[in-house]
């Protein structure tokens, strides 16, 4: 039997999955893999309701989670709970704890009865960079509580380098109400949460920090990581995807000490932070083909396969007892620099508003961001903005 997957990889990412498939292939000699590169989530998703239409589905597609859900509100893949939870098939409770901190329930949808669709693959976290010279010079530790983020964003604010260089992003936001206790949305995403006091303290941050000159907007993040590495910043939010491209960009500009951690929390033992990538799921088809699906679902998530992965891409492990083969076997030096960052205490993950019309909730949160550090007062702008999204979520 051979199963089809759609997915929008390329590169050495691409080249990977083609060989994890052959090894898969392997493991598993009647069941072949083959995967089929799309340009992007759009082409991902027109091209899967359209195969809807002439029944020409693949077998499985790896996809953010909002595309998956909108396949999954038409009807079109298997709920994946009954495989998770099969006696020969599923996980047992020994593996689901060995899966990292929240991977494993941000593929359940609120408004699909809570149901998992979205299997876990390819993730990325929020974290924060630091200039490590910079806060050694101010006499400050990397930032672990918000407090002490905001000693360091105005202990940092001397000549020509400042605190925060701003880049207002959804993710970045969610990830400030994760490490506050709070979300975007409540726990069925179906009304506003963020207007409440962890999104207010947020929000009133990001105030005071923009009107003592602490932090300050720029236009997009490229410029953002620019000014970082040119040490124009001390402080910076971005993403595991990022690393790569942060220690380049210092490499080739100043060349300084830096590190990278925990978005800054209320409680710094039981860190929190938003997590987003590319995930699995798989089609209607038939019993045969799920299973065999399933079977390649499965095998990706196991240690071996996730080391590799993470390795190569600096995604985030999917299972814990991946991390030794990460930091004993060749490691990346990158994501031994990250592991080192988050020290003993991971992050759990949180998944990002996955709703339909999730993409406008996301500009609500931007705009909500960049108009209290360009001086609305917090209270009016996260009433607008929570407006602004009861009317997305409204019916």
């Amino acid at each position: 039997m051979t199963i089809t997957f759609w997915h929008t990889r390329t590169g050495a990412a691409s080249a990977l999955l083609d060989a994890l498939a052959n090894d898969f292939h392997k493991a598993y000699p009647s069941i072949a893999v083959q995967g089929e590169v799309k340009k992007d989530e759009g082409d991902l998703l027109r091209q899967g309701i359209a195969g809807m239409a002439l029944n020409q589905l693949p077998d499985f597609i790896i996809a953010d989670n909002r595309t998956i859900g909108e396949f999954a509100r038409k009807g079109a893949l298997v709920a994946l709970d009954p495989l998770l939870d099969d006696a020969s098939l599923g996980l047992r409770d020994n593996d689901r704890a060995d899966f990292f901190p929240g991977v494993l329930d941000a593929g359940r949808f609120p408004d699909l009865k809570n149901q998992l669709f979205s299997f876990p693959f390819d993730e990325q976290a929020v974290v924060l960079y630091y200039n490590a010279d910079l806060l050694k010079a101010a006499k400050v530790e990397p930032p672990r509580t918000w407090d002490q983020f905001s000693a360091a964003a105005r202990g940092t604010t001397k000549g020509r380098a400042r605190g925060w260089a701003m880049s207002p992003n959804a993710a970045v936001f969610y990830a400030f109400l994760f490490s506050r206790g709070s979300s975007m949305l409540n726990d069925t995403q179906t009304r506003a949460q963020f207007n409440d006091d962890a999104g207010t303290k947020s929000l009133q941050l990001i105030a005071a920090l923009s009107k003592g000159g602490s932090a300050y907007l720029v236009d997009n993040a490229d410029l953002a990581r620019a000014d970082f590495a040119q040490g124009k910043a001390a402080l910076l939010f971005g993403t595991t995807d990022d690393l790569a491209a942060v220690s380049d960009a210092v490499t080739r500009a100043a060349g300084f000490r830096w590190g990278v951690t925990n978005v800054p929390q209320n409680d710094a033992t039981h860190p929190l932070t938003t997590i987003y990538g590319a995930n699995l799921a798989i089609f209607n088809r038939s019993r045969e083909r799920t299973r065999a699906a399933w079977l390649f679902v499965r095998w990706l998530a196991e240690p071996a396969q996730t080391a590799r992965w993470a390795r190569a891409t600096l995604a985030i492990p999917l299972r814990l007892s991946a991390l030794p083969q990460l930091t004993s076997d060749a490691p990346n030096p990158l994501f031994q620099r990250l592991r080192d960052g988050f020290g003993d205490t991971l992050p759990a993950g949180r998944a990002m508003p996955a709703v339909k019309d999730a993409a406008q909730i996301d500009a609500a949160t931007v705009e909500m961001w960049t108009a209290v550090a360009n001086g609305m007062e917090p209270g009016a702008a996260i009433s607008r903005a929570a407006t602004r999204v009861a009317r997305i979520l409204s019916p």
